[in-house]
């Protein structure tokens, strides 16, 4: 019995540090990633977020066509991190489909929460293909700005430049990151209220301790899943 357990422990905590591996990541989310871009041909959609990275790349002076970079950089970003961390040019598939799993698991607790503050009134619908795609675009990108990006470059000044330890490091990264995903949903026509202000700081500090604890690819996973069903209520 004893055996087993110890079995079982270290089965789990090799699944779960293979769901943070960046190939791992890349293979979970690059489907998703073609499957959005494939479906912009048609419809033509385009997410705030990727006019965002798009003119963050042009001001760098980035000359390729500008609708190709966002996926570009989100692809060059993880496999960069990945032969940073020297690890094997391997693909997990029980990571994969882990990660498959647990991004409905973890969109279950956010969607909870939204319907807190969900009209009574409101029913189920239909949503569109394209609807679908934008939801799953935003997802990525969001998840690509907000946690990778954002989380990562504030550990990146306060653990390697501040040397200040990584916990509470953490935790700083988690709160800022909130603030600016939840100030970003209000770029555009979308007026400021507190009530929407609290309810995405919310979703965005849930959000980031996925990241943190369960890596990039679930998390991109949960956005979307949520994005979803929110979208169909």
């Amino acid at each position: 019995m004893a055996a087993r357990k110890k079995s079982f422990r270290k089965t789990t905590a090799n699944y779960l540090a293979k769901t943070h591996r960046p190939m791992n990541c890349l293979a979970f989310v690059a489907p998703l990633l073609v499957a959005y871009e494939v479906g912009t041909l048609f419809y033509s959609d385009r997410l705030l977020a990727q006019q965002h990275l798009s003119a963050v790349l042009k001001v760098f002076g980035a000359a390729a066509p500008l609708r190709l970079l966002p996926p570009v950089l989100v692809i060059l970003v993880l496999l960069s991190w990945h032969i940073a961390s020297k690890q094997k040019w391997h693909i997990d598939a029980d990571a994969v489909a882990g990660a498959a799993v647990e991004s409905v698991l973890w969109m279950a607790p956010l969607l909870a929460l939204w319907l807190l503050g969900r009209p009574t009134s409101s029913t189920v619908s239909q949503v569109s293909a394209a609807t679908v795609l934008t939801d799953i675009g935003t997802g990525i990108y969001e998840e690509f700005l907000f946690r990778l990006a954002a989380v990562g470059l504030i550990m990146l000044l306060l653990v390697d430049l501040l040397k200040v330890s990584k916990t509470p490091a953490a935790g700083v990264a988690i709160v800022v990151s909130s603030v600016l995903f939840s100030l970003y949903h209000f770029i555009g026509p979308d007026q400021f209220d507190w009530y929407r202000f609290a309810f995405r700081y919310l979703a965005g500090m849930y959000l980031a301790v996925i990241y943190v604890t369960r890596g990039f690819g679930i998390v991109v996973g949960a956005h979307a899943c949520y994005n979803i069903i929110a979208a169909m209520m």
